[in-house]
Protein backbone atom coordinates (compact mmCIF):
# COMPACT_ATOMS: atom_id res chain seq x y z
CA UNK A 1 0.00 0.00 0.00
CA UNK A 2 3.02 2.02 0.55
CA UNK A 3 4.05 2.16 -3.05
CA UNK A 4 0.66 2.57 -4.15
CA UNK A 5 0.29 6.02 -2.20
CA UNK A 6 3.99 7.31 -3.27
CA UNK A 7 3.45 6.48 -7.26
CA UNK A 8 -0.05 8.89 -6.81
CA UNK A 9 2.40 11.65 -6.02
CA UNK A 10 4.93 10.83 -8.23
CA UNK A 11 2.91 11.28 -11.04
CA UNK A 12 0.92 14.74 -10.34
CA UNK A 13 2.38 17.73 -11.37
CA UNK A 14 3.95 20.48 -8.96
CA UNK A 15 1.37 23.60 -9.11
CA UNK A 16 3.04 26.77 -9.88
CA UNK A 17 1.76 29.96 -8.01
CA UNK A 18 2.03 31.86 -10.98
CA UNK A 19 -1.48 32.43 -12.77
CA UNK A 20 -1.41 33.66 -16.28
CA UNK A 21 -4.22 35.89 -16.55
CA UNK A 22 -3.37 38.52 -14.49
CA UNK A 23 0.07 39.18 -16.32
CA UNK A 24 -2.26 39.10 -19.73
CA UNK A 25 -4.70 41.58 -18.32
CA UNK A 26 -1.73 43.72 -17.56
CA UNK A 27 -0.14 43.48 -20.68
CA UNK A 28 -3.47 44.19 -22.28
CA UNK A 29 -3.69 47.39 -20.44
CA UNK A 30 -0.55 48.08 -21.10
CA UNK A 31 -1.04 47.88 -24.96
CA UNK A 32 -3.96 49.57 -24.61
CA UNK A 33 -2.54 52.44 -22.83
CA UNK A 34 0.73 52.85 -25.28
CA UNK A 35 -2.09 53.26 -28.46
CA UNK A 36 -3.72 55.35 -26.31
CA UNK A 37 -0.69 57.90 -25.75
CA UNK A 38 0.16 57.87 -28.94
CA UNK A 39 -3.02 58.79 -30.46
CA UNK A 40 -3.43 61.47 -28.41
CA UNK A 41 0.11 62.64 -28.84
CA UNK A 42 -0.24 62.52 -32.56
CA UNK A 43 -3.76 64.51 -32.50
CA UNK A 44 -2.09 67.14 -30.79
CA UNK A 45 1.19 67.12 -33.25
CA UNK A 46 -1.24 67.46 -35.77
CA UNK A 47 -3.25 70.41 -34.27
CA UNK A 48 0.04 72.35 -33.26
CA UNK A 49 0.73 72.29 -36.78
CA UNK A 50 -2.06 73.81 -38.38
CA UNK A 51 -2.09 76.45 -35.41
CA UNK A 52 0.83 76.94 -37.02
CA UNK A 53 -0.35 77.10 -40.70
CA UNK A 54 -2.79 79.38 -39.60
CA UNK A 55 -1.19 82.03 -37.47
CA UNK A 56 1.71 82.73 -40.18
CA UNK A 57 2.80 86.44 -39.17
CA UNK A 58 4.75 88.91 -40.59
CA UNK A 59 7.81 88.21 -38.69
CA UNK A 60 9.33 90.34 -36.02
CA UNK A 61 11.86 92.04 -37.96
CA UNK A 62 9.92 93.13 -40.58
CA UNK A 63 9.96 96.84 -41.66
CA UNK A 64 6.79 98.79 -41.84
CA UNK A 65 6.42 100.12 -45.51
CA UNK A 66 8.16 103.26 -46.07
CA UNK A 67 10.32 103.12 -42.64
CA UNK A 68 14.12 102.75 -42.90
CA UNK A 69 16.14 100.48 -40.92
CA UNK A 70 18.41 101.89 -38.43
CA UNK A 71 21.62 100.53 -37.01
CA UNK A 72 21.83 99.76 -33.30
CA UNK A 73 24.59 101.98 -31.52
CA UNK A 74 28.45 101.14 -31.61
CA UNK A 75 30.20 98.75 -30.78
CA UNK A 76 27.81 96.72 -32.65
CA UNK A 77 28.23 92.55 -32.59
CA UNK A 78 30.11 91.19 -35.23
CA UNK A 79 27.73 89.34 -38.17
CA UNK A 80 25.22 92.11 -37.01
CA UNK A 81 24.35 94.63 -39.83
CA UNK A 82 26.69 96.74 -41.01
CA UNK A 83 26.92 99.33 -43.70
CA UNK A 84 24.65 99.03 -46.45
CA UNK A 85 22.72 96.65 -44.62
CA UNK A 86 25.90 94.14 -45.43
CA UNK A 87 26.28 91.90 -42.38
CA UNK A 88 29.74 92.65 -40.45
CA UNK A 89 32.63 90.22 -40.37
CA UNK A 90 32.38 86.77 -38.84
CA UNK A 91 34.93 86.45 -35.75
CA UNK A 92 37.27 84.54 -37.56
CA UNK A 93 37.34 86.64 -40.65
CA UNK A 94 37.31 89.45 -38.35
CA UNK A 95 40.31 87.95 -36.50
CA UNK A 96 42.35 87.46 -40.07
CA UNK A 97 41.48 91.24 -41.40
CA UNK A 98 42.65 92.60 -38.15
CA UNK A 99 45.88 90.41 -38.05
CA UNK A 100 46.49 91.48 -42.16
CA UNK A 101 46.03 95.19 -41.11
CA UNK A 102 48.56 94.58 -37.92
CA UNK A 103 51.03 92.84 -40.34
CA UNK A 104 50.81 95.50 -43.14
CA UNK A 105 51.16 98.44 -40.51
CA UNK A 106 54.52 96.69 -39.18
CA UNK A 107 56.63 96.41 -42.19
CA UNK A 108 55.17 100.01 -43.30
CA UNK A 109 55.84 103.76 -42.64
CA UNK A 110 53.32 106.10 -41.52
CA UNK A 111 51.98 109.15 -39.36
CA UNK A 112 50.46 108.22 -36.03
CA UNK A 113 49.90 112.11 -35.53
CA UNK A 114 51.31 114.80 -38.16
CA UNK A 115 50.60 117.36 -36.07
CA UNK A 116 53.04 116.61 -33.41
CA UNK A 117 55.41 114.87 -35.44
CA UNK A 118 54.42 111.60 -34.65
CA UNK A 119 55.22 107.99 -37.12
CA UNK A 120 55.53 104.89 -36.74
CA UNK A 121 58.01 102.87 -38.91
CA UNK A 122 58.41 99.31 -39.45
CA UNK A 123 59.97 96.94 -36.90
CA UNK A 124 62.93 95.76 -38.35
CA UNK A 125 64.20 99.79 -38.46
CA UNK A 126 62.59 100.38 -34.90
CA UNK A 127 64.88 97.47 -33.61
CA UNK A 128 67.79 98.33 -35.18
CA UNK A 129 67.57 102.30 -34.20
CA UNK A 130 67.22 100.36 -30.50
CA UNK A 131 70.21 98.49 -30.64
CA UNK A 132 72.79 102.11 -32.31
CA UNK A 133 70.89 104.23 -29.73
CA UNK A 134 70.42 102.20 -26.28
CA UNK A 135 67.70 101.17 -24.05
CA UNK A 136 66.64 104.63 -22.84
CA UNK A 137 67.35 105.35 -19.42
CA UNK A 138 64.65 105.53 -16.40
CA UNK A 139 64.39 108.75 -14.65
CA UNK A 140 65.17 108.64 -11.53
CA UNK A 141 61.20 109.40 -10.03
CA UNK A 142 60.26 106.42 -12.13
CA UNK A 143 63.42 104.10 -10.51
CA UNK A 144 61.91 105.16 -7.33
CA UNK A 145 58.48 104.41 -8.38
CA UNK A 146 59.49 100.86 -9.31
CA UNK A 147 61.59 100.51 -6.11
CA UNK A 148 58.53 101.37 -3.99
CA UNK A 149 56.30 98.82 -5.97
CA UNK A 150 59.17 96.13 -5.54
CA UNK A 151 58.82 96.38 -1.56
CA UNK A 152 55.53 96.29 -1.70
CA UNK A 153 55.01 93.32 -3.84
CA UNK A 154 57.79 91.66 -1.36
CA UNK A 155 55.41 92.54 1.59
CA UNK A 156 52.63 91.22 0.46
CA UNK A 157 54.12 87.92 -0.99
CA UNK A 158 55.61 87.66 2.66
CA UNK A 159 52.70 88.34 4.34
CA UNK A 160 51.05 85.08 4.55
CA UNK A 161 47.32 84.51 4.32
CA UNK A 162 46.76 87.53 5.77
CA UNK A 163 44.70 89.02 2.61
CA UNK A 164 47.12 92.19 2.88
CA UNK A 165 45.44 93.51 6.15
CA UNK A 166 48.60 93.77 8.29
CA UNK A 167 50.57 95.43 5.28
CA UNK A 168 51.59 99.12 6.15
CA UNK A 169 52.67 101.42 3.91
Amino acid sequence: MNSEHNDQNDLQPESSSVKPRPILMFLGILTVATVLTFLIIQGMLYAFDKMEEANQAQPATALPEGQVRKLPPEPRLQGAPGPNDLPSLLPIEDLKEYRDQMDKKAISYGWVNKEAGVAHLPLDRAKALTVERGLPMLSDKLVQEVQKAEAMRKQVLDAGASAGRIIKE
